[in-house]
């Protein structure tokens, strides 16, 4: 009975990505009649009951059991020496696969269906994007190798179904085109060109969530109009192709529905005028409240879901007073109606002893419990879908109703439950992070809305205690930043351990958490002895300097401001932010800043206490989390470097993705000649035509490296596809560095990156730095925060491994080398110098 009660049907994140995926098993059960061979007609009929028999579990929700009797078909038409039955039995297993979440082994089973190598499925979210955008031409060159029969038809809509939940989108719509080219010659049904039309509006969908994440993760505002383009168009593209599928019933309106109340948050997004969209949303909530009966008409599984995604945009009019009052002008309560459709999913799930089903019912109906204002109905139910959850080991939603339970519980001013509920939050995320997150970057994409507010809301009801727990709120800034990184990288769960509770504690410097929440910074300093003490801040007073110091440093012309003039701003952050937190702080020596994303583009170094710079003072290092360190110290009198730098214009400089501004780097040759003969005499050089991909990663793999340089232009930003170095052939943004630099041991020590720089106006374009130095798997990373002038870069790399050589930590010997340009009358501007930041290890 257990294992029975822990069959579930995996749903996406938000119900309004549901799946269609179930209804193509009848499709291949038709296909199936397509036999080669002339069984008997008992052995035939044993194997199509077979078939049959897993397509009535799956749509009871029972998707072992559906697995387990769809490889019993396989063996049967193996035995019948049936293709076409063997092909149709791995389709259908694919389907099992998808509905239990496993992607990676659907993919494997349909490549194995498709008699395709399995490149498309054997790696990582990272390594597929990558070969991806590398080898379109293999994909289009294996699709056009597939016989013209039916089943491979449906195979191909099933692959191009799973590469969207891959996250790889663009593969996903040469696989459905593929399909669909293939579907047309075949003169197939119109019922299946319209699932394969379904198919493709999804795609194109998904295209939209993933370009409103970047979106709202840029600060860009160039970059941020490319990407709303494309999001229009994604957009109002999905839309028109959901509005010609007329003859499958429920789905595609519940899909239009979720797009026009998408362009309702967002009116520039639309094509459509405000009084024709909310016209449509009015004769679609109509059409679906007035034939419920539409409902029955899918599988029952999918019928609860499509039930609960209705239900909840029945919950977002509610909450929109002029939406609601258009579409229910004579005050129908549509809360009360959502409630019955809820409750009407509940009992469906509960008969099918579906318990991930059952859970997402009574999570929705404790949601509307709490807009109707009946909080002890809403606890009950909330707490009941909690626990269903956690009896599947469903952490995906899990968390979601932890976190409404949390939301509840801080209405009714009860905050050690709020606490509770918000700390199993956490908890939940956590173990997502690992699993979900990995394998569906649809979750990913809506960070900002359904992943990040959790923890920004825990801190600050953390903070409104009397007493605050100041190292939960650190742990948890802490989980953030990595859930962050995670998410920009679209990677899987990166390896953490937080400092506050290390071993490593009393030999650490001080650290400084900069943490900013929704009216106000906090400063949080953590002592070698293990003491905390806080600082608030009203981010109003703060928000205007930070603005202007940054976006100023990033302009050459910042060099003709007089000192008195540039320094009202340095000195006001320092008189703000640090000032009251200098008692804590020695009068010198190591300092750790764990910086909120907002912080990062900071030139901590630059800050003014009235008469000296804070680098006067202390060895500055940076990091996003403090969970990135391993201390190291490189050795001095055998530094092993790979040396690489572009100081002319090639063939990379010609890439879209290369702004104009770049130009010819000169002083690179002097820069690396230099480091080359007087620091690391040992040392692999790669300069111009010399540094191509395939060279570097050659060099990378054959030598026992401890540092990379690479002195050439790149771009630090805050969305990952603008996010590169420049090398000779191509630009390797931050997905392929990984590849580019990896190595047999652990990570490299130390990475420097001479004339990068953030993107101008990019408020976040530092998380690119962390970005690139999680990839590297660098221990230490220096950068630039701007693009510095080229002869001043050169003196400082040389003072900077100088002191490397002579033994000095590296964030000390950064220090050395920024005093000893300030102290050159010609570069004593914070122009030259403050743009240098270290990530990471300061050994």
């Amino acid at each position: 009975m257990a294992r029975k009660r822990r069959l579930f049907i995996h749903y996406l994140w938000n119900l309004k990505y549901l799946s269609l995926g179930l209804s193509l098993s009848l499709l291949v059960i038709l296909c199936l009649g397509e036999a080669k061979s002339q069984p008997t007609p008992s052995e035939h009929s044993y194997a199509q009951s077979l078939t049959q028999g897993g397509y009535q579990q799956l749509h009871r929700g029972q998707v072992e059991a559906a697995q387990q009797t769809w490889q019993a078909a396989y063996k049967a038409y193996k035995r019948l020496n049936d293709s076409n039955g063997m092909t149709g039995s791995l389709i259908n297993q694919s389907l099992a696969f998808q509905a239990s979440g496993m992607y990676p082994q659907a993919c494997q089973v349909l490549v194995e269906a498709l008699e395709m190598k399995n490149w498309l499925c054997n790696s990582s979210l990272q390594e597929r994007q990558y070969s991806l955008e590398e080898s379109q031409e293999r994909l289009s060159l294996a699709l056009q190798k597939q016989p013209m029969l039916k089943v491979r038809v449906i195979a191909l809509r099933n692959l191009g179904d799973v590469l969207r939940m891959l996250g790889d989108l663009e593969a996903s719509l040469i696989v459905l085109s593929k399909s669909s080219v293939m579907a047309k010659r075949l003169n197939l049904e119109s019922n299946f060109n319209n699932q394969l039309l379904l198919s493709q509006a999804n795609t194109e969908r998904t295209l939209y969530n993933q370009a409103k994440s970047r979106y709202q993760m840029m600060d860009d505002p160039e970059g941020k109009q490319k990407v709303f383009i494309t999001a229009k168009s994604k957009i109002n593209l999905a839309f028109e192709q959901y509005q010609n599928l007329r003859d499958i019933p429920v789905l595609p309106q519940l899909y239009q529905l979720s797009l026009l109340l998408e362009m309702e948050k967002w009116p520039d997004i639309a094509n459509v005028d405000i009084d024709t969209r909310r016209q449509a949303i009015k004769t679609l909530i109509k059409q679906l409240l007035t034939t419920p009966n539409q409902f029955e008409q899918l599988p029952l599984i999918e019928s609860i879901y499509a039930r609960l995604n209705f239900v909840e945009t029945l919950t977002r009019i509610a909450e929109n007073s002029k939406l609601k009052q258009f579409i229910f002008p004579n005050g129908e309560n549509s809360l009360k109606a959502a409630l019955f459709l809820a409750q009407q999913a509940q009992s469906l799930a509960q008969k099918l002893d579906n318990e991930r089903a059952e859970s997402y019912a009574s999570g929705t109906i404790g949601n509307i419990y709490g807009s109707l204002g009946q909080e002890l109905e809403s606890k009950k139910s909330l707490e009941q879908a909690v626990g269903l959850a956690q009896s599947v080991k469903a952490t995906d939603i899990a968390y979601k109703w932890q976190w409404q339970l949390g939301r509840l519980y801080q209405r009714t001013n009860n905050f050690n439950k709020a606490t509770q509920a918000y700390t199993a939050a956490i908890n939940s995320l956590d173990q997502v992070r690992g699993s979900i997150l990995a394998i569906n970057p649809e979750i990913q994409w809506e960070f900002k809305e359904k992943v990040e507010p959790v923890y920004l809301e825990y801190m600050e009801l953390n903070l409104s205690e009397n007493n605050p727990n100041l190292v939960k709120v650190i742990k948890t800034q802490e989980k953030l930043k990595i859930a962050e990184l995670e998410s920009f990288l679209q990677c899987g769960k990166l390896t953490s351990v937080s400092l506050i509770d290390s071993p490593r504690v009393a030999n650490l410097p001080p650290i400084i958490h900069l943490i900013k929440l929704k009216n106000r910074a906090e400063v949080i300093v953590q002592t070698p002895q293990g003491s905390l003490y806080r600082h608030t801040v009203d981010f109003q007073l703060l928000s205007d300097s930070i603005d202007s110091l940054v976006f100023g440093v990033q302009n050459q012309e910042l060099i003709g401001i007089r000192h008195s003039n540039l320094l009202v701003y340095p000195q006001t952050i320092y008189n703000l932010v640090f000032a009251p937190i200098k008692k804590h702080l020695p009068d010198s020596g190591n300092l750790i800043l764990v910086l909120d994303t907002y912080f990062q583009n900071l030139p901590i170094s630059m800050l003014y206490d009235g008469e000296n710079y804070l680098v006067k003072h202390y060895n500055i290092s940076t990091a996003s989390s403090s969970n990135f360190w391993q201390s190291r110290a490189l050795n001095p009198k055998n530094i092993r470097a790979l040396i690489a730098g572009i100081s002319e214009i090639g063939p990379s400089f010609n890439n879209s993705l290369v702004p104009e501004s770049f130009k010819a780097l000169p002083e690179v040759e002097k820069e690396v000649a230099s480091i080359k003969t007087k620091t690391a005499p040992g040392s692999e050089l790669l300069l111009n035509a010399q540094f191509t991909t395939d060279d570097f990663q050659r060099k990378m793999e054959d030598n026992q490296l401890e540092v990379v340089h690479l002195s050439t232009h790149g771009q630090f930003s805050s969305d990952p596809e603008k996010t590169f170095v420049l090398a000779w052939d191509v630009p390797v943004t931050v997905k392929k560095l990984k590849f580019l630099l990896k190595t047999e041991r652990s990570g490299i020590d130390l990475l420097v990156l001479s004339a990068c720089q953030t993107a101008k106006g990019d408020r976040r374009s530092a998380l690119g730095i962390a970005g690139i130095a999680s990839q590297a798997g660098a221990r230490s990373t220096v950068a630039s925060l701007w693009l510095v002038e080229a002869e001043s870069t050169t003196l400082l790399m040389e003072e900077f491994y100088r002191g490397l050589r002579n033994g000095l930590p590296k964030a000390e010997a950064l220090r050395f080398a920024q005093l000893k340009l300030m102290s050159n009358h010609k570069y004593e501007h914070p122009y030259f110098w403050a743009g240098f930041v270290l990530v990471g290890d300061w050994l």
